[in-house]
């Protein structure tokens, strides 16, 4: 998972049932929000949470889990990387964009434009249809 561990860290992943991104929190569960991270701050946490990381992964939990490294800030964990930053914040989109879907459901979600559906998946199974590959609906 980490090839070098930061001197403050966090474990971080996306949930495989809906991709959300989450955090190992101090009960063993992954949240949704980073406040309640589980912080390593030795050598041997550091360890323990990759090896929590790589049990859940196992076990189709989590995908991907990796550490953060993290600063705290009055009580608040912020990561040291731009890009952990936008995965904490969240989806860098608008609500009114269409077709954009919040995490908590699909309500208002819109086709991108009507009577267009994807064509049959020729490519075989679980593979996503060809781009451009796109036929007016029957």
């Amino acid at each position: 998972m980490s090839k070098s561990a930061p001197q403050i860290s966090v474990l971080t992943a996306n949930r495989l049932g809906d991709g959300i991104v989450v955090f190992l929190d101090f009960e063993g569960a992954w949240s949704e929000s980073i406040d309640w991270a589980i912080v390593a701050r030795s050598p041997d946490e550091v360890k323990a949470l990759e090896d929590r990381g790589a049990y859940d992964s196992a076990r189709n939990l989590v995908v991907e889990p990796y550490l953060v490294e993290v600063r705290e800030v009055d009580g608040c964990l912020t990561p040291i990387r731009y890009r952990e930053r936008v995965r904490v914040a969240g989806p860098s989109i608008l609500d009114d964009v269409p077709g954009y879907a919040s995490p908590g459901g699909l309500e208002g979600v819109r086709p991108l434009a009507p009577n267009v559906s994807a064509s049959p998946n020729h490519a075989g199974e679980g593979s996503d249809p060809f781009p451009g590959e796109l036929v007016e609906a029957a």
